[in-house]
């Protein structure tokens, strides 16, 4: 059992020499500047910062930290020039993000909100920069929730708040979608996980012509699994600049309605 952050970040930097953070196993020594899936070497590389009025209201002003780097590929990620090409982005300088940190808490900021990319994959980097951050800065994990069972237990040591994804209902799709077949278990077991220590919210995005394939499959699983857990039913879906497998459509009126009437069937605590 871990006692504090400090031995978390040790335990995190061990994966450097060999990486196992997410289920990729690429097993690459990104301390010597090896790459794996995600892209990255052992630097934690951040390419914006920002304060955000709207994350889920609970959260909002939200102070928004973008790592660089991604073990999933989504066909609509907005963000894709920075996680397929992390090394592009400069290493991060500490003393400039615990400074920002600082500046957006007196701007109102309510958390820190670790995201990007995906945030796991640079978690060795992450765990040495909160340990230069008071601890009673609430943090935010804004996570695809697809990484190793035993990165929960470092996670444990800092988060607060776990914002997770839940992109797909089936294996097909998360292939297809994300280049990940195994997504939906991975994401699923993790999200179980931290519905025990953490104060949980799982979103899922409206894909256009999705609806039976996952929106549904997720949502049931939800009611089944985590009854009472907070959904945060996301309607901001932009498609891709380029066809592929993704969604070439906007979600409708009349998905968001049926997202949202499916969800309130289930019992499912709804928030905004």
């Amino acid at each position: 059992m871990l006692t504090g952050i400090e031995e978390a970040r040790e335990a995190a930097a061990s994966h450097l020499r060999q990486c196992r953070l997410c289920p990729r196993d690429c097993r690459v020594d990104r301390s010597r500047g090896q790459t794996g899936y995600c892209g990255l070497d052992g630097q934690i590389r951040c390419f914006r910062e920002m304060l955000h009025p709207a994350e889920e209201a609970e959260l909002s002003p939200s102070h928004q930290v973008y790592f660089a780097g991604c073990n999933l590929r989504c066909g609509f990620c907005t963000v894709a020039e920075w996680n397929e090409q992390p090394l592009a982005v400069g290493p991060l300088d500490m003393d400039w993000l615990v400074g920002r940190i600082e500046h957006r808490r007196g701007q109102g900021a309510r958390n820190v909100n670790l995201l990007g990319g995906e945030p796991t994959v640079s978690l060795p980097g992450i765990l040495s920069l909160l340990t230069r951050v008071p601890l009673s800065t609430p943090v935010v994990l804004n996570s695809n929730m697809y990484y190793n069972s035993d990165i929960d237990e470092l996670l444990r040591t800092f988060v607060g708040v776990c914002l997770a994804d839940l992109k797909c209902g089936n294996s097909e799709c998360a292939g297809a979608l994300l280049d990940a077949r195994d997504y939906v278990d991975v994401a699923r077991r993790n999200i179980l996980m931290a519905s025990r220590h953490c104060d949980l919210i799982v979103r899922h995005l409206i894909l256009p012509g999705h609806m039976d394939c996952c929106l549904r499959p997720t949502l049931r699983w939800l009611a089944g699994a985590i009854p009472h857990v907070k959904l945060s039913l996301r309607t901001n879906y932009v498609p891709p600049a380029t066809a592929g497998f993704a969604p070439m459509d906007y979600p409708s009126s009349g998905d968001i309605l049926a997202a949202t009437n499916e969800a309130r069937g289930l019992g499912l605590r709804l928030i905004e």
